[in-house]
């Protein structure tokens, strides 16, 4: 019986722990990546406005048109994404996932010499501390952003 006690205790006091350890890490987290892409921003923002045809050139499952955006659908989840601004100067987006984090993406496209210039940030919320823990063993969002990135350009230049 005290070993069972003991053990008890010991299984509490460790998921008390890790709990605390989600509790003390942000909340929001961001991602960050930028290339020059050789096609002016109105190829670039085409690209990306097209939606429906991210399957062909990055690894997204489905995606649905909305009213106001698009959701794109995996087998482990289903991201909502609302369109806030979109022109050749800039891209911003809010996206909510059914994984319970949601967050912001924005691109800002600049011409330079040799094409466009794209800079991305997305910022993600976790409010789960459990799901904190978990997202940053399982996902660098300046890895997400820079492999987006990598896709984009080579579908813009090819």
């Amino acid at each position: 019986m005290r070993i069972l006690t003991l053990s008890l205790a010991l299984s509490l006091g460790l998921a008390a722990l890790v709990l605390l350890i989600g509790w003390l890490l942000p909340a929001t987290r961001e991602g960050r990546a930028e290339t020059v892409i050789a096609a002016p921003p109105d190829r670039i923002l085409a690209v990306i406005a097209d939606v429906k045809a991210q399957p062909d050139w990055r690894a997204v499952g489905q995606v649905i048109r909305t009213a106001d955006g698009w959701q794109e659908v995996t087998p482990r989840e289903t991201i909502t994404f609302v369109t806030d601004e979109m022109t050749e100067a800039r891209i911003r987006l809010r996206f909510a996932s059914s994984a319970g984090y949601a967050g912001a993406w924005e691109a800002v496209l600049e011409p330079v010499a040799g094409g466009t210039r794209i800079a991305v940030v997305e910022r993600a919320t976790v409010p789960s501390p459990l799901a904190r823990i978990l997202s940053r063993l399982m996902f660098d969002p300046g890895e997400f952003a820079t492999t987006y990135l990598a896709d984009l350009k080579a579908r813009v230049e090819r």
